[in-house]
């Protein structure tokens, strides 16, 4: 049954009675809560937040007459936004093995030999950070930390992991067949020295000393067969290399790096490849034999629809992180396996063809007169030597562009706006923290009335206590208290409530000037460490 507006008003009236009637049980703990909050906040710890600013930025192509690659197509089949990825983003970039390089680089861990302290010191720092949007392409990195000179610093140094290792992960298979490269070149550019060298020597000194035709010929069939098998045993290494890769991309323990190799052992894009290559060859005929045939437009469409399909699954593959541990991915990295062992096998049957031959030929050389024999080896390792040098100068070339391709590809992280040491403290918040001090406090004293006057089971009047008692009452008498005592209690509440709002008035000051002066004292630390930093790079920069 709907209460009416007189019973609201009645119902209102009454709890108003009961809180003035009470007011001293609501005002007590209200003037607790609320004063011990607000001047206990001036001396909680302060913390000090440093953000830095990143931008996202999607794969450029380094060939300009190559299509674009975005590196990952959401099921919607629309490019997933920076929000959809934030959450691994930053599982990312707050990993365990990040922090623990972080910790490690910036000495975090100094003094600590539990392992139960040292999760708690990795857990603080992952709890203090934060990783947020700001713009469709932007998001922010934040730390806290009592001390901000280390927010700065950890917030710099976690972000500096996280992009070089995003790096490294897309340039380390290309880094490593460059260093191959570099090293076997300096290698053999010292042999090349070393026999030409021999040979102006030897020349220098048998100055008539001439090849015949037999000896070119053994020295060239020599030089040939040497440097084929020279070549075929550094294929062997490289081949020997990516079947070590592959295990690992097998086993787990090295990531899959997206390539156009890669994308072919996709059974859905290599049906697709073959799809589009069919309806292109079909549409060039009808071009050829049938310039005004309707089927060109058709074949065309269906062109552009499987370009888009080959698109999207391009697309969803370069971006999955569990594409190794697919079952037709898995199948086709160990069919990969076997291929290279297969090309391994094959190769070392070559040299060892080559390796006969090249037996023979010296064979050959050694039965020519000791002089001739000599120019014939010296002749034959120059020219080897040259000939493998030129190879792997031109390798290392090829190596460097596949690098600088492969960093190019996928997603890439810019610092916009780089961290800097804070100021100001972000925490606590004092308006904030007076703000629901003030809000608990009103309800702090609301639950004190209530619970008192639930306990009260005192008789408020003669109706109060007819209804009660269930018999006539003639009449109550009240408590008679003349002016003097009324103004008597009236100046002593006036006296306490004044000297409770004084008493809050000089802690809140003094609360306020002792955070104060810390702050000022922490600022003229920062400003000053600021100032050492400035200085040292425009020395460093002036040399």
């Amino acid at each position: 049954m709907a209460m009416t507006t007189q019973e609201i008003q009645g119902s209102l009236r009454d709890y108003l009675q009961i809180i003035f009637h009470r007011r001293w049980f609501f005002a007590m703990p209200f003037v607790i809560v609320f004063f011990t909050a607000t001047i206990g906040s001036f001396f909680l710890p302060k913390y000090y937040k440093s953000s830095i600013l990143i931008l996202v930025e999607e794969e450029k192509p380094v060939n300009p007459l190559a299509t674009k690659e975005m590196t990952y197509i959401s099921p919607t089949g629309q490019p997933p936004t920076l929000a959809e990825q934030l959450k691994t983003l930053t599982e990312r970039i707050l990993s365990y093995p990040h922090l623990l390089v972080l910790a490690k680089t910036l000495d975090l861990d100094k003094g600590i030999t539990d392992q139960v302290a040292y999760e708690k010191l990795l857990m603080g720092m992952r709890k203090r950070s934060d990783v947020r949007m700001r713009s469709p392409d932007v998001f922010q990195i934040s730390y806290e930390d009592k001390n901000p000179v280390a927010s700065r610093d950890v917030v710099r140094t976690l972000i500096k992991i996280f992009i070089d290792e995003n790096k490294s992960k897309k340039t380390g298979q290309a880094q490593t067949a460059i260093k191959f490269a570099e090293e076997q070149a300096q290698l053999y550019k010292k042999k090349l020295e070393e026999s030409e060298k021999a040979l102006f020597e030897f020349r220098a000194q048998y100055p008539m000393q001439l090849p015949g035709a037999t000896l070119d010929y053994n020295v060239s069939m020599l030089t040939n067969y040497q440097t084929s098998l020279t070549t075929i045993q550094m294929n062997i290494k490289e081949a020997q290399n990516k079947i070590d890769l592959t295990k690992k991309q097998l086993s787990g323990r090295e990531p899959v790096i997206i390539t156009s190799e890669t994308i072919d052992l996709n059974p859905a894009v290599s049906r697709l490849n073959s799809r589009l290559q069919e309806l292109q060859s079909r549409r060039d005929d009808l071009m050829a034999k049938q310039p005004d045939s309707p089927d060109i437009a058709s074949s065309q469409v269906e062109i552009e629809d499987v370009r888009e399909q080959l698109r999207l699954e391009t697309e969803k593959l370069v971006g999955s992180d569990t594409a190794q541990t697919a079952p037709l991915f898995y199948k086709r990295l160990e069919q990969k396996l076997k291929d290279a062992q297969k090309e391994v096998d094959e190769l070392k049957a070559r040299e060892k063809n080559l390796q006969n031959l090249v037996k023979e030929y010296e064979k050959r050389i050694e039965t020519l007169p000791e002089q001739e024999r000599k120019l014939a080896l010296l002749t034959r390792d120059t020219e080897v030597n040259q000939n493998i040098y030129k190879m792997l100068v031109l390798k290392v070339e090829e190596n460097k562009l596949a690098a600088a391709e492969v960093e190019e590809k996928g997603t890439k992280y810019t610092i916009l706006d780089d961290a800097r040491i804070p100021l100001k403290p972000s925490k606590p918040e004092i308006l904030l923290i007076g703000i629901v001090a003030l809000v608990l406090g009103i309800l702090s004293g609301f639950g004190c009335v209530f619970l008192t006057e639930f306990a009260d089971h005192s008789f408020r009047g003669v109706e109060d206590a007819k209804a009660f008692l269930k018999f006539e009452i003639l009449g109550g008498v009240a408590a008679i208290v003349d002016r003097n005592e009324i103004m008597a209690r009236k100046a002593k509440q006036r006296v306490i409530a004044g000297l409770i709002v004084v008493l809050y008035v000089v802690f809140f000051a003094v609360a306020a000037t002792y955070s104060s002066i810390k702050q000022e004292e922490v600022k003229n630390k920062v400003i000053e460490i600021a100032n050492k930093e400035k200085a040292a790079e425009v020395k460093q920069y002036g040399k």
